[in-house]
């Protein structure tokens, strides 16, 4: 796909699913066009408010379940030791907020993004829009006016025949692209930034090329890096644990190119993996139910083997020579972003039945 236009707006959208995280690959990799006027970054008012409104209830959020998981593990407090100790160490969270918001304005710096007010925006233009229900109103989401809004004050700052990137998955915006041929949809930034790197690049072929030789190579490090990772059991089969897993399948994937210099390439991708778990635990089903005590004695332990699919986003980094029309470099490095924590299961010692089956 070639590069239409070097405008961009992104979607507050965009940021909520990307967890509202700033210091990203593929935001820093913006940033970077941006400030070397390759991109040109465009924002309206309304979406810098969204976006810091979403950031403060975010905070909110993380510090309510931090203070939920203290409540339940009040006990701990009693350990003498470092790692235990940091748990419960006191969160400022005016500080905290400070923080999270001074990651965005920076963001809004670094990205020299023009901030779109809505002096141009015509009123009745928004409330015609309203009540024949064009988008990105429509009967399923007829309050729609903050949308409204920020779309037309883009628009207001384009010339001519100029076009602008929408990064959004959101139906309505690309339902209002589909209608209006100033805008263009991508769902995500790393599409966008793909779409710019393989753009009149004669080394996008080359990684491209790469790609398409060494996938099983890629797949294989993804199956090894899998099966290295600490996994557990997460469900309502108490004290049930997960005796072992392995990697069944990995699924093809759509690579982006993210960064593209003359040393180096930054990819990313999701990919979809098929794994195995073996997990063992007491045997309720067969148990004992002590009405007086309200707990049930298990006697035995039974084990459960179960198949299940997951999504994991992959970090990939190519290398090769400056001034080299080829890869001089075999290697490749790789990351699973997510998996530091723990790969988690959900086996339950009945398997879960659909009614309606």
């Amino acid at each position: 796909m070639p590069l239409v236009t070097r405008n961009v707006f992104i979607d507050t959208e965009f940021f909520v699913k990307a967890n509202l995280d700033f210091h990203s690959r593929t935001i820093k990799s913006f940033e970077d066009l941006c400030s070397d006027n390759e991109l040109n970054h465009m924002m309206s008012t309304i979406v810098v408010s969204e976006v810091k409104r979403k950031i403060s209830d975010h905070i909110k959020d993380v510090l309510k379940g931090i203070n939920n998981f203290r409540r339940k593990a009040a006990v701990l407090k009693g350990y003498d030791e470092e790692s235990i100790k940091s748990l419960f160490v006191e969160i400022n969270e005016v500080d905290l907020e400070e923080k999270a918001l001074a990651a965005f304005d920076d963001f809004i710096d670094a990205s020299s993004a023009s901030v779109i007010d809505m002096s141009k925006v015509n009123g009745d233009e928004i409330i015609n829009m309203f009540f024949n229900q064009q988008t990105p109103f429509s009967a399923k989401k007829p309050n729609e006016f903050r949308d409204a809004f920020s779309l037309l004050a883009i628009r207001s700052a384009l010339r001519g025949q100029e076009k602008v990137y929408v990064v959004s998955a959101d139906p309505d915006h690309k339902a209002f692209c589909e209608k209006n041929e100033s805008f263009v949809s991508v769902d995500t930034l790393s599409e966008l930034l793909d779409i710019y790197n393989k753009h009149n690049n004669q080394r996008s072929q080359f990684v491209e090329e790469f790609l398409l030789h060494k996938k099983e190579d890629i797949k294989k490090t993804i199956k090894e890096q899998l099966e290295q990772a600490e996994a557990y059991n997460f469900s309502t089969w108490e004290d049930a644990e997960l005796d072992s897993f392995e990697v069944i399948e990995v699924e093809d994937f759509e690579p982006q190119i993210i960064h593209l210099d003359d040393e180096s390439c930054q990819i990313i991708f999701d990919v979809s993996v098929k794994l195995h778990a073996d997990v063992s635990g007491p045997d309720y089903v067969n148990g004992f139910y002590d009405k007086e005590e309200g707990v049930i004695h298990t006697f035995d332990t039974t084990s459960r083997q179960e198949e299940e699919e997951k999504s994991f986003s992959v970090e990939l980094d190519l290398s090769f020579e400056a001034d080299v029309e080829e890869f001089i470099n075999d290697e490749f490095e790789l990351h699973i972003q997510g998996i530091g924590g723990g790969i988690e299961f959900s086996v339950e010692e009945i398997p879960w039945e659909d009614p309606r089956m």
